[in-house]
Order: structure tokens, then sequence, then C-alpha cells
């Protein structure tokens, strides 16, 4: 016998075989099943991730943006630190300056600065971008070496007008110490960022600083006086002046403001041998509630006139320089009558060389009245 014939036949045989055949098909498909669903699992995680790692990536967008605005927010307030710090006064958490916006977005910033101690500041900065919120601290000191350059000079004499109370405007230089008259106001917010000394407001109405016997020999003369004018109701209000009147010839030198061609203008008079001249800027209009450097210079030659350390103006005017030391000078006032021509504003480092400085270091002497910054401690 076979062992077909032993096994029960060939169709025995068929049957083993589908038997095989249907388990193989079931193994296969278990298989493909089971590859569905890993591939399904795993590409569900793969999305899932990827959305996440999407959205983790805004959000350091964001909190970065956030930062580089709380950042520049402090360099906003470092800026006013150094050219205006009152532009800060009574800033804090809860009244701070802004919000500034840095494009269209809606992202802004707010910036604010307390005093931790004479010309020290800590700066705060704060900024958000879609929710999220940055901020940004750093502690400075503000400082200026504007009189020390001004000194390293050599003014005939220097008025910083900086007393926070007496009667004297002490002069550094020349031993010309003035009298405060009728109420000046001390201790106002000067020109000079980073100083700690102040300067003195003038009421338009009778206050000035009375100087005795000051005079200027020789063929060289440079006046300079920082002013910030309340307005011009009186329109050629005297920074300083040395008269005994109000007509030209009854001056030997001043700078004023006036009111020239429908513009304030500064203005400069210059007794040489024994004339008068008179030169109004040929342009500079004067804005109120602005700090200005007004400068008046003579070489024996030509008067000058400079607002801010730029030429506005150029006239002969030959000889030396009149004196008279029986005629009084006085700043923010005109000699000899306290109300005639009062100036309105604040008044600051009032000087008198017995030279000529020129333009290029009258410019120097104006942004040296820029502050600058001393970093003591920086938060980011």
């Amino acid at each position: 016998m076979t062992r077909s014939e032993r096994a029960g036949g060939p169709q025995s045989t068929l049957v083993v075989m589908s038997i095989r055949r249907s388990r193989q098909s079931g193994i296969a498909m278990m298989l493909v099943l089971a590859t569905i669903v890993v591939s399904s699992v795993l590409g569900m995680s793969y999305l899932t991730v990827a959305t996440v790692k999407m959205k983790g990536s805004a959000n350091v967008l964001r909190a970065s943006r956030a930062k580089y605005l709380s950042e520049s927010a402090v360099h906003h307030a470092l800026y006013l630190l150094r050219h205006d710090p009152s532009a800060l006064d009574g800033t804090s958490e809860t009244s701070p300056r802004g919000p500034f916006y840095a494009d269209g977005s809606g992202d802004g910033y707010t910036f604010y600065a307390v005093s931790t101690a004479p010309l020290e500041y800590e700066v705060t900065g704060k900024a958000t971008c879609l929710g999220i919120t940055r901020t940004s601290r750093v502690l400075v000191q503000v400082y200026n070496e504007y009189k020390e350059r001004l000194l390293a000079l050599g003014p005939l004499h220097y008025w910083r007008l900086g007393e926070h109370a007496g009667d004297t405007a002490h002069d550094l230089t020349g031993g010309k110490d003035g009298q405060y008259k009728n109420g000046v106001a001390l201790g106002q917010g000067g020109a000079i960022a980073g100083d700690a000394d102040l300067a003195a407001g003038f009421d338009g109405v009778n206050d000035h600083v009375e100087i005795e016997e000051v005079d200027v020999p020789g063929t060289g003369l440079t006046l300079i006086a920082w002013f910030k004018a309340e307005d011009f109701a009186v329109s050629d209000g005297r920074l300083i002046s040395k008269a005994f009147g109000l007509t030209d010839q009854e001056h030997y030198w001043m700078l004023s403001t006036v009111r020239a061609g429908g513009y304030m203008r500064l203005r400069f008079r210059l007794k040489v041998s024994g004339w008068t001249a008179v030169q109004v800027a040929d342009s500079g209009d004067l804005e109120p509630h602005a700090w200005t450097m007004a400068a008046g210079t003579f070489d024996g030659l030509r008067m000058r006139l400079y607002k801010d350390g730029e030429r506005m103006g150029t006239m002969f005017h030959f000889g030396s320089i009149s004196v008279n030391d029986g005629i009084k000078t006085w700043i923010g006032g005109n000699p000899t009558v306290d109300t005639s021509r009062p100036f309105h504003g604040v008044i600051d480092d009032v000087a008198i060389f017995d030279k000529r400085l020129d333009g290029t270091i009258l410019q120097e002497l104006y942004e040296a009245r820029i502050g600058r910054i001393r970093i003591l401690s920086w938060n980011p």
C-alpha cells in the first residue's frame, strides 16, 4: 500500500494543503492589520509631536520678540535719561511712559525709571507679544563732563545758577558773585543732563541776577547762556546784559531774544570803540519749552551769533571792546529797571570769555550737554 493510500488518499492530501493555506492567509492578514494599526498610531503620534513642536516654536518666537521689545524699552528710557531726564519724572510701575508700538502688529512696550540715589536710576522696560510678557531692568548712573570741558577753556566768569538756596549766584572763576533779586526760583531742572547742578527760574516780571563791575577788555569776547523760555510775552527778554538803559548805545554787550519778521530769534549787542552794533540772527527760530544754547562771539573784526553751536549770522564790527566798571550786568533782565525786559523761563550755565570760541568748540559744548550712562547692573 502506498503512503497516500495509508494517509487517506488524494482527498486527505488536499484537505491538509487547504488547512495550511488558510493558516498562512490568516497570519498574513493579521500581519497586515497589525502593520496598519502600528502605522496609524505612529502617524498620529508624529502629527501630534509636529503640532506641539510648531506651537512651541511659535511661543519661543513670541517670547524672543517680547524680550527684544522690553530691551528696546530700556534703551528708549536711557536715551531720555541722557538727553532730558525730566521726561521720566514721576514715572512708575503704575504710571509708565507708553505704550510705544513697534509696528502694526499691536506689540508694544512701556518703561519707567525710579531714582534710587542722586543721578542713579533703576530703569524698567516691559513688553507684551501676543499674550507673552517680558521685563528687562537695568541700574544706571548718569554723569556729565560739561562743566569740566567749559572750565578747561578758561572762562573769565562762570555762573552755574545751580544754587538750591540763598541769595548768592556764585562765580566759579572770576570772583564776581551775583545776587538773586525779587524771588528768583532756585533748584529748577537744568540744561545739562546728568548734572546734579540745577538752574534758576525767572518769572517774566522782575526777577534777575545782579552782578557788579564786570568788564571784558581787549578784542576777544564770547557770551554763552543756556535758556528754556516759558513764553515770549516779553519778546526781547534779556539773557545777560551789561547796560544802563534800553537803547542800542546804552548797551555794552547783551544776549537776548527778539521778535524779528514774525519769528523769535537771538540778538547780540556789542559796544566796540564807543559804538554799539546790533546783530539779529538770520535764522534759527526759537521755541518755548526747549533748551537752547545762545552764544555771541567777537574777535576784533566780526560779531558772530550762534544757536545750539550753529552759526546764525556774521557781521563786521571793528575795534576794541568798550569797558566801564560803573555799569552793572544782569542775568534775566536789563539794568536798570527790573520790569522793563524781564525773561520768562529758566536760565542755566552762563559764561563769559575774554576770547572768541570758534564754532567747532561751541558745537562740542552744545553736544556735551548730553549725559553719559554708566551701567551698574543689568537684569535681562
